[in-house]
């Protein structure tokens, strides 16, 4: 859910840049150009008086203002401007001098840059603004400054992300408080993924941002590309207080994604106890989803399928890189359920015969033997090669016993989920749980009634799947 949004050469100033500067030295432009990137403050300062071509620029057509801008030469750039540096240029990707200051949350230096600028919603290539940069790494007051001057809250870059989405994806409420006395659109969805601020506040779980944006309007029923709505996000990542948040204002319980899921199953499946039972108070139905109870997923047992995916996976730190030919997944680990963010490398994934063409855009991978199913939510485009080979059906009961969270198997029994139901393979939850050895889970689902002599479409029940010998015993009574 979460997607990282980023300025293409943001950062590049902060490295030594691989290219070669005419000469250095042979003018003092040069020569400043050559300190700043060294960051030699001291000698920077002494410089920049003896310089003429204030406008300098390197390759990149960025200048001496821009570099000093970034790492905070403030006494270069009052210098610069005062010898009639233009704060309005721009470097080959639109970027400014106040862009960088934004970003880099150098205030000092974006209020001697304002005094001179045009305007202050300057975009670049991508249609990032100063606001959006600043919004994005949470620099207040330097939100506050552009806003102050006229900042248009509501511009959107070229991927859909507004300020608002920017600075509610990585929780700076601060921030979110400014834009929305401004009256930043609290339901704006990216161009690319059709996530609104609201869902990005859910995937990290920032429940003061969910107040904020719900007090102003933000509707918790939008549904992003894939079906998923911040009710589903926060149910899945075990964010109990926002969920709270949203199901206080009316966030409906029971829609679904295309694939059938919704908030109780996502939180069944990881065992979010909390969760499940909010979700079940409001009025959240067990095995409802479809005539038969069941729903539609994309699940395999195959254990190659599991472990050609861990080949292919990398940690990204939590964040979700964009779509470039690559394709993002969430997963999570089949020892712990813990959730990554991670990379899924299809060029070395396509020629398998594992895969087949498939436009499903949700795939549940049982990690057998560990009993855990990992959710992968693939962004994928209609010719991606990624898919599994078969459609299971799969409920809330089923996957909370095979991944071994009995409380949450406790709650959705009472709450009318119905034990016997079967899948594809007529496994049934008692199936699931017996083949995994969980006896705790086996015990209540006897308890509650589920009927033991069910058989699968092998031929086999519950008992003929048994390795451990408590589960023996208690299905043999």
């Amino acid at each position: 859910m979460k997607t990282i949004c980023y300025i293409v050469l943001f950062g590049t100033l902060l490295l030594p840049c691989k290219e070669q500067v005419l000469a250095q030295g042979s003018t003092e432009a040069e020569k400043l150009l050559s300190q700043l990137r060294v960051k030699d403050r001291r000698n920077a300062n002494r410089t920049v008086q003896k310089i003429d071509y204030v406008n300098f620029a390197d390759i990149y057509d960025r200048t001496l203002l821009m570099y000093a801008s970034a790492d905070g030469f403030a006494k270069v750039c009052r210098t610069l401007l005062r010898k009639g540096a233009d704060p309005n240029l721009a470097a080959i990707d639109g970027t400014t001098a106040a862009m960088y200051a934004s970003y880099n949350g150098q205030l000092t230096i974006l209020k001697l840059l304002m005094r001179d600028m045009s305007q202050v919603d300057i975009q670049t290539i991508d249609g990032f603004t100063s606001l959006m940069m600043a919004s994005q790494n949470g620099h207040t007051e330097l939100v506050k400054l552009l806003l102050e001057n006229g900042a248009n809250p509501n511009l959107q870059a070229y991927n859909g992300f507004s300020p608002l989405m920017l600075s509610s994806q990585n929780g700076y409420s601060e921030v979110v408080k400014l834009l929305l006395k401004k009256r930043a659109s609290v339901n704006f969805q990216d161009a690319n993924s059709k996530t609104t601020a609201l869902m990005q506040a859910s995937a990290g779980g920032y429940s003061d941002i969910a107040q904020l944006l719900l007090e102003n309007g933000a509707n918790p029923d939008l549904q992003n590309n894939q079906g998923s709505t911040a009710l589903m996000t926060a149910s899945l990542l075990g964010h109990a207080e926002f969920v709270k948040l949203l199901l206080d204002v009316g966030a409906d319980v029971n829609l679904k994604r295309p694939d059938g899921s919704n908030a109780l199953f996502l939180a069944s499946l990881n065992g979010h106890t909390e969760i499940v039972k909010m979700l079940l108070q409001k009025g959240a139905r067990p095995d409802s989803r479809t005539t038969d109870g069941t729903m539609d997923i994309l699940i395999t047992s195959k254990d190659e399928i599991l472990d050609t995916l861990k080949r292919t996976l990398y940690r990204e730190s939590n964040q979700y890189p964009q779509y470039n030919g690559k394709v993002t997944a969430l997963i999570s680990s089949s020892q712990n359920g813990d959730l990554e963010a991670v990379k899924l490398f299809m060029d070395k994934m396509a020629e398998s015969d594992m895969l087949a063409k498939s436009d499903r855009t949700t795939a549940f991978i049982s990690g057998f033997p560990s009993g855990h199913i990992t959710i992968v939510n693939l962004l994928l485009n209609e010719n991606s090669p990624f898919a599994v080979k078969r459609t299971l059906k799969f409920t809330d009961l089923m996957a909370a016993s095979l991944n071994g969270h009995t409380e949450v198997v406790e709650l959705l029994a009472d709450n009318g989920a119905k034990l016997d139901l079967k899948n594809d393979d007529g496994a049934t939850a008692l199936i699931f749980a017996s083949r995994h050895g969980n006896a705790e889970i086996v015990k209540l689902l006897l308890e509650k009634g589920a009927n033991p002599e069910l058989k699968d479409n092998e031929g086999k029940k519950a008992l003929d799947y048994a390795y451990s010998h408590e589960v023996r015993n208690l299905l043999l009574k």
